[in-house]
């Protein structure tokens, strides 16, 4: 019996920053610092009067608070608070936050079935195709690593179609709502069904392939819809990849699975477009407020450290007893931008050993490990393999703020085992509650 394989090797993407700056960052404060010098040795005089502003201005870039600049938790607050308190939607409001503007259009693919696509004017045109994982425990793991060398191939092609932008992959989870009992005359029969409604766990569980395409100009909406029923009606090949490929979603499904996400308790039923929309909503910083629920919202923040098996992110995709929400995300690089990305990767890595060489600075274990990823990197694009971008995002519910701290608990101690670790996104719950959905939307990224 074979060795099941297992995965590892990812890293994050860092340039050439240092002291914790972007490589546009660490730019700018040279330059700046070149400007400075200039100036005393032309204008010592004026160099009193621009002092205080470039110590305020570096202040707001170099320190960090948990990882992050002080810009970035201003801008946050500021954003927050305009934008701050109950916003309350009627049936022709918007959809608030980053899900404002986002359309529902309906298209016929080949075999005459609808198709419920979304559309966010001037920005992407999203297909949702839900999928049912086969399981690994009663499969053989010759089978299992078939699986995943599918998955792997299936997204370096994404690296050829220039079209496709991201791919997401939604799990969605959480207690079924119980309907109430129809009445009836025998007693002992509504006494057994109240008693088995009362000790059963009703879980439902929905994961859906989320297919994504730029469409920056509105000219272009109808050859991106026939570009993503194309790619939809060739998802055959994720049937290699350890999932049963179903229809994809039509527009009432499409405003079901939003709907629901609003609303966690919602039982199935007839939605429309219309519909999809919540009652109301609150962003706080550390929760999102939006009809029945209060939701709190995380990010990946770091990758499994070591080689890990297929079956790591079990119990964080797993049903609990509370609505969750997991979204992985995949964002291919072009093949023909992959070599170039790859190498600069590496040179990044090689400047910042050089850079500490260069201070007298011992390089640390994590600095040594990142340029053995970053070569290795290298190494198999350019034997063929494809090149992506991932990120994590999770968003869990509970019926009031009471309720919240338990399930973050039991989502923090779900994420260690599989070897994640999250952070919760303070001060951007709507970005990452929305991006969550699976509708092909990622938190802007600002400083």
């Amino acid at each position: 019996m074979s060795e099941l394989r297992t995965f590892g090797g990812w890293r994050e993407r860092r340039g050439f920053g240092v002291a914790g700056l972007s490589g546009t960052q660490t730019g700018g404060a040279l330059l700046a610092v070149m400007g400075t010098l200039i100036v005393a040795l032309l204008q010592p005089a004026v160099l009193t009067w621009i002092a205080f502003p470039l110590c305020a201005v570096f202040a707001l870039v170099l320190v960090r608070v948990r990882g992050e600049s002080l810009a970035g938790l201003i801008d946050k607050r500021v954003r927050l608070r305009v934008s701050g308190g109950v916003r309350r939607t009627s049936w022709d409001a918007p959809m608030p936050g980053m899900l404002e503007g986002l359309r529902v259009i309906e298209a016929t693919d080949a075999g005459g079935r609808q198709v419920g696509l979304v559309w966010m004017p001037g920005e992407s045109l999203t297909a949702l195709v839900p999928v049912e994982p086969l399981g690994t425990e009663l499969v053989a793991d010759a089978e299992v690593e078939a699986w995943m060398q599918g998955w792997s191939d299936w997204l370096a092609h994404l690296g050829y179609a220039a079209e496709v932008e991201r791919v997401a992959v939604t799990v969605a989870s959480g207690p079924t709502p119980v309907l109430p009992a129809q009445p009836t005359s025998d007693q002992l029969a509504a006494a057994v069904v109240t008693d088995l409604s009362a000790v059963a766990r009703h879980m439902r569980s929905k994961t859906v392939v989320s297919l994504t395409l730029a469409a920056p100009d509105s000219s272009e909406v109808t050859a991106r819809c026939a570009a993503v029923l194309e790619l939809v009606g060739a998802g055959g090949v994720l049937a290699r990849c350890g999932m049963s490929v179903l229809p994809a979603m039509s527009a009432e499904d499409v405003s079901l699975w939003v709907r629901q996400a609003f609303d966690p308790w919602l039982p199935e039923g007839p939605t429309t477009p219309a519909d999809m929309r919540p009652t109301a909503v609150e962003e706080r910083w550390a929760t999102y407020r939006h009809d029945s629920a209060v939701s709190a919202c995380y990010a990946w923040q770091e990758p499994p450290g070591e080689v890990v098996a297929p079956q790591t992110l079990v119990r964080l995709l797993g049903p609990a007893a509370y609505p969750k929400r997991v979204s992985v995300v995949y964002t291919p690089v072009p093949a023909h931008i992959a070599a170039r990305e790859v190498d600069r990767q590496a040179e990044a890595a090689l400047f910042r050993k050089e850079y500490r060489r260069r201070l007298g600075r011992d390089e640390t274990a994590r600095d040594q490990v990142d340029l053995q990823r970053a070569r290795r990197t290298a190494q198999e694009q350019a034997t063929g393999a494809g090149v992506v971008d991932v990120c994590m995002y999770v968003a869990v519910s509970a019926t009031g703020d009471e309720g919240i701290a338990p399930v973050t608990a039991d989502l923090d101690s779900r994420a260690g085992e599989s070897r994640v670790r999250l952070r919760r996104s303070y001060g951007a719950q709507a970005e990452v509650f929305a991006a969550t959905l699976g509708l092909g939307l990622v938190p802007r990224r600002r400083w």
